[in-house]
């Protein structure tokens, strides 16, 4: 599992991305939020949960690429 802080919302949340067999789960604060996926023609995108913004996705998918610390 994989945590960082992210803002969404005008709010700091606690970011946690766990690996599934295709994607990841995101859970903020502990809490489920949406399951994301790599996608090599679209990139990071959602497949399931509250619906985030693309640059949200992107900034998780930043960090799990281990683009951003």
């Amino acid at each position: 599992m994989l945590g960082f802080e992210i803002k969404y919302s005008d709010r700091l949340f606690f970011c946690e991305a766990l690996l599934m067999v295709d994607s990841y789960a995101i859970f903020f604060n502990n809490k489920y939020v949406a399951e994301i996926a790599y996608d090599a023609a679209a990139g990071w995108v959602q497949t399931n949960g509250t619906l985030l913004p693309h640059s949200t996705i992107e900034e998780i998918g930043a960090h799990i690429d281990g683009q951003l610390d």
